[in-house]
């Protein structure tokens, strides 16, 4: 700390000090002028109070938020939107009494030598579907009611889209899924999917894979037999299913 001597008592005095302690004469303040730093200038520091308290800078900054803040209402209201607008899928259409039993198929082949290739269209396995999930109410979610699975399938890929209701309102959730047996296992990684309209990217699907999960355990016999398959292949609008030689 810089000290100020008194020319007269020869006292050390805090560089603060005009006067001296004890004599009270008058310091030379000239010496630490020299050793501390300059302050700032007095425009500078006067340019720079005013343009803290701007009052049209201080508008220009509030408004800047308000219109962030609307920015992002607005992409959260348009996201809000699209995700409770229907699907594009087709229209509800009265069902076969008796819809595809690929259950079955599956079990003959497994138990038939040499078994031709098995072969559903996209209309097959979504009516199996229907009938399969309604039968097993008790293995899906209660707080949403099960209405209808549908089934896209295009070249290695998989779509399964599922409509729920609400109160009599509609909710619709797709999951898409390149699919391939390997090893006696069924892999399958996500490739996209949608809530509603809106489109979920992958790498956000894989959080999003809990809204299937009580299909997947209603289905677990359903992937137990494809499981045992020797390959399956996704076409545009059909699937086939090898069983094993």
């Amino acid at each position: 700390m810089i000290k100020l001597v008194c020319p007269e008592c020869r006292r050390e005095n805090e560089p603060e000090r005009i006067y001296c302690h004890d004599c009270g004469a008058r310091l030379d303040r000239s010496a630490l002028a020299k050793v501390a730093p300059k302050g700032e200038d007095a425009k500078e520091t006067h340019r720079r109070l005013k343009s803290m308290f701007d009052p049209h800078r201080a508008r220009t900054r509030l408004m800047f938020f308000k219109i962030c803040k609307l920015i992002l209402g607005a992409c959260l209201l348009a996201a809000l939107i699209q995700m409770l607008l229907p699907a594009d899928v087709p229209q509800r259409v009265k069902e076969a009494e008796l819809p595809p039993q690929i259950n079955f198929d599956l079990e003959h082949a497994m138990e038939t030598h040499g078994a031709a290739p098995l072969s559903y269209t996209e209309a097959q396995v979504t009516a199996y579907l229907g009938g399969a999930l309604r039968s097993k109410q008790a293995a899906l979610s209660k707080l949403l009611n099960f209405e209808r699975a549908l089934v896209n399938f295009d070249e290695g890929t998989c779509r399964i889209t599922v409509e729920r209701s609400l109160f009599g309102f509609s909710v619709y959730t797709a999951t898409s899924h390149l699919v391939k047996l390997q090893d006696g296992k069924l892999i399958a990684s996500n490739n996209g999917g949608s809530i509603g309209r809106l489109p979920i990217h992958p790498a956000l699907m894989k959080f999003a894979d809990p809204i299937f999960g009580d299909l997947w355990t209603a289905l677990e016999r359903e992937k137990k037999l494809v499981v045992k398959m020797s390959a399956i292949e996704f076409h545009p609008q059909t699937v086939t299913l090898t069983p094993p030689l």
